[in-house]
């Protein structure tokens, strides 16, 4: 499903996830602080763990772009609210928009970018999620995250991350302006490792 389909099939409430500036203020922080913490991480040599966070960073994104104008009920899939959805989450995150600037397309390469705004609107990004987090069993061997997630995903997904904020939400407080001085030392930080 297209995302601006999803997005124009969510019922708009009066009752919104995000009901004023300072909420989405308070919300800019805490993403802030997913990217700040998924970067810390990544630089750290945490690659599994920073994944993770880059793609919750993703999710919360979704919620407060999308949280707005809605609760994130979905009135013809029986009430489910699309805020408890992943797919969906990762999906509303990877607008068509992120990959118009070539900040992202210069820092990661065409296929690169390619490859992950794909894996955000395929479900990828569910399946990284989960081997970020979890040990299994694949073909009689105990597979670690460390052996699913490893440098240049983490740097991906952190960049990404990071542009999925920038196109979302900066410019729509004047607080996310501050904010985005601070992702955008990141991203040139994390660009050049």
């Amino acid at each position: 499903m297209e995302v601006f389909e999803l997005i124009q099939g969510i019922a708009r409430t009066d009752a919104n996830l995000i009901r004023s500036v300072d909420e989405l203020n308070k919300a800019i922080d805490h993403i802030v602080m997913l990217i700040q913490d998924s970067s810390s991480l990544y630089l750290g040599g945490s690659y599994p763990s920073s994944a993770f966070l880059s793609i919750t960073a993703c999710e919360e994104v979704a919620k407060a772009h999308i949280g707005l104008f809605t609760d994130g009920t979905h009135p013809e899939k029986n009430g489910r609210n699309m805020f408890r959805n992943h797919k969906i989450k990762h999906q509303i995150a990877a607008m068509p928009t992120v990959p118009m600037g070539k900040r992202l397309e210069n820092a990661l390469g065409k296929d690169e970018l390619e490859r992950i705004m794909s894996m955000a609107q395929n479900a990828g990004f569910v399946q990284i999620r989960e081997n970020a987090l979890y040990f299994q069993r694949e073909n009689d061997c105990l597979v670690v995250p460390s052996e699913k997630v490893d440098r240049d995903l983490a740097r991906s997904l952190v960049l990404f991350a990071i542009e999925a904020f920038d196109d979302a939400l900066v410019g729509s407080t004047k607080y996310s302006y501050e904010a985005d001085d601070i992702t955008d030392a990141l991203f040139e930080q994390i660009k050049n490792t």
